[in-house]
Order: C-alpha cells, then sequence, then structure tokens
C-alpha cells in the first residue's frame, strides 16, 4: 500500500530532525571529552621551558592573546592568556622547543554552538516553506475542484412488450419470448441512459437526436445513440463519472446479464465498468409492468466537467 504523501514528509523532517540532534550531541560530546584546562601564563612558561607543548594555538586580541597548547604525551589541552607585548618572546621558545605554531588574527567561533544559535531559524523558515507549499497545494485543488464542476441528469423510457420481437437490454439481447415495440431496437435502459446523460449536459433528449419519424433509425442498435451522446458530451468538456439504473420488468431475471450489460455499455460510452451501476426491480404484478406487458428504466447519470 502507497503511503501517503503527507505521511511521507512528516516522516522525512522527523528522520531529518533525529539526524541533526544526534550529530549535534556527537559533536558536543567529544568536543568536551578533552576540554582545555586553564592555567596561570608563568605555570604555562614553565611547561614551555620543560618543552612540554607539542602544539599551540594563538588568538591576536586587542592587548593580549589566547594560547591553546596540546601537551607531549599525556596529549592534554591547556589554555592561558598573554600579553601581546610578550608574544614575540614566547614564539622564540615555542620554536626553540620545536613546537608547532598557529598564529590567527581573530579566533573563529565555536562552529558548533553558532550552528545551534542558528537551528530555530533554520527549523523555523524550512517550516514556512512547508507551510507556504501545503497553502500552495491545497489553493490548487480549490482550483481544480472549482473547474471540475458535477452535474446530474435523469433518464426514463417505457416499452411495450409484444411477442415474437427480439428483447435488448443494455446492448445484450436476452432469451424471451417478448420483446419491446419500438421504432429502433427498444433497448429500453440504453434510451434511459442516453437521456439521462443529454440531460445532465444540457443537450435536449434522445427524441431531440434521434426522431421516430426519422427512417434511418428503423430498427437501430440503441449503442449508435450511446455513442453519439458521448461524442456530445466530449466536444462540451463533459465526462462520465457514475451511471446508476434500474430495470423494471416481471420477467425475465436480468441479475445474470447485469455483467455483460455494463461491458456492452461501458464500451459505448468509451468509461470503465465500475463506473456503470445496475439494478433490476419487479411491480409486484402492479399494471402494465406488472402484467409483463410492459418494461421500464430509470437512470441517474453524473457527469463532470474538465
Amino acid at each position: 500500500m502507497r503511503m501517503p504523501s503527507r505521511s511521507i514528509t512528516k516522516t522525512f523532517f522527523f528522520w531529518i530532525g533525529i539526524g541533526f540532534i544526534s550529530f549535534i550531541f556527537l559533536k558536543l560530546v567529544l568536543t568536551n571529552k578533552n576540554p582545555a584546562a586553564g592555567l596561570a601564563y608563568s605555570e604555562f612558561q614553565k611547561l614551555v621551558d620543560n618543552n612540554d607543548v607539542l602544539s599551540v594555538k594563538i588568538y591576536l586580541e586587542q592587548d593580549s592573546a589566547k594560547v591553546y597548547a596540546l601537551l607531549r604525551g599525556t596529549q592534554k589541552y591547556v589554555e592561558t592568556t598573554i600579553p601581546s607585548a610578550e608574544l614575540p618572546d614566547l614564539t622564540r621558545r615555542l620554536r626553540d622547543g620545536r613546537a608547532n605554531i598557529n598564529i590567527s588574527e581573530v579566533r573563529s567561533g565555536n562552529w558548533t554552538l553558532n550552528v545551534l544559535m542558528a537551528a530555530p531559524l533554520i527549523l523555523l523558515i524550512g517550516f514556512c516553506l512547508y507551510l507556504a507549499r501545503r497553502v500552495q497545494s491545497s489553493a490548487r485543488r480549490v482550483q481544480a475542484a472549482g473547474r471540475a464542476t458535477s452535474r446530474t441528469g435523469i433518464g426514463y423510457d417505457l416499452h411495450r412488450l409484444e411477442e415474437g420481437r427480439k428483447l435488448i437490454v443494455g446492448g445484450i439481447e436476452l432469451p424471451f419470448d417478448k420483446g419491446p415495440v419500438g421504432h429502433s431496437d427498444g433497448d429500453v435502459l440504453a434510451h434511459a441512459l442516453c437521456d439521462a446523460l443529454l440531460g445532465a449536459a444540457g443537450l435536449g433528449d434522445i427524441g431531440t437526436h434521434f426522431p421516430d419519424t426519422d427512417a434511418k433509425w428503423k430498427g437501430a442498435n440503441s449503442m449508435l445513440f450511446l455513442e453519439h451522446a458521448k461524442k456530445l458530451l466530449d466536444d462540451k468538456h463533459f465526462a462520465i463519472e457514475h451511471v446508476d439504473a434500474v430495470v423494471i420488468t416481471e420477467k425475465p431475471k436480468l441479475g445474470p446479464h447485469f455483467p455483460k450489460m455494463r461491458e456492452a455499455l461501458a464500451k459505448a460510452l468509451g468509461v470503465s465498468a465500475e463506473k456503470i451501476h445496475l439494478k433490476a426491480k419487479t411491480n409486484e404484478g402492479v399494471d402494465a409492468i406488472g402484467r409483463g406487458e410492459a418494461i421500464a428504466a430509470h437512470v441517474i447519470a453524473t457527469l463532470i466537467s474538465r
């Protein structure tokens, strides 16, 4: 399962924070593991005279100098302050004792402490950038949601049933002794679906586009109606989001045929079968449908603008 982008971001910042804190803590521990011991200048001079100084770092100040020295053998650090006037003599004696000397005009600050002091500002800037991206992303989602408006249409159709005619529902021919009376193939589900789609897009109804007074639609396959409706939707930049339909008939049982119906309808509309939901009901023996004299369908179609 793919982790949501928000969880990935939180996890990333969490581990970055843990790594940063661990690094700073380790640096502080290592830095303070062997701290320099403070000495009076007279005591430091004795170490110099005994050649106990291995190396020194001297940081010049206005009237004095800070001296940090590493001692031979013990590998300990000591520090002291000397007057600026004493510096030439001290450096000469250190060179005589073969000590390494490093003199700096200004002492560089403790970078660890500088990082620690800057860390809150760095984290604040990072957090502000993170919030800015979140706000920008939310704004884009709101704009996209505003553009992708949805529209709903309702379709209804009913056909009388007569013996000796083919029963076609949802683009599938069903084994039955009766079929619909109609100008085309009488597919009650396809006709109701076509009306729902056209209505949602504000494009009239099936009679407007395929009038029963036009001979070219005599016995026509109703899948052609759906294909034409799909082209009209594309022209107006509408996409089919969902279709919910119910077919009302006493016989035959429609449930076993729904998978093939969904495939046929989805193919005609150029959508996935998951977008089409079909149901079947009887009329409990009431009226023409209940007597097996008619078949009807109700459809609700939802479109989104693209």
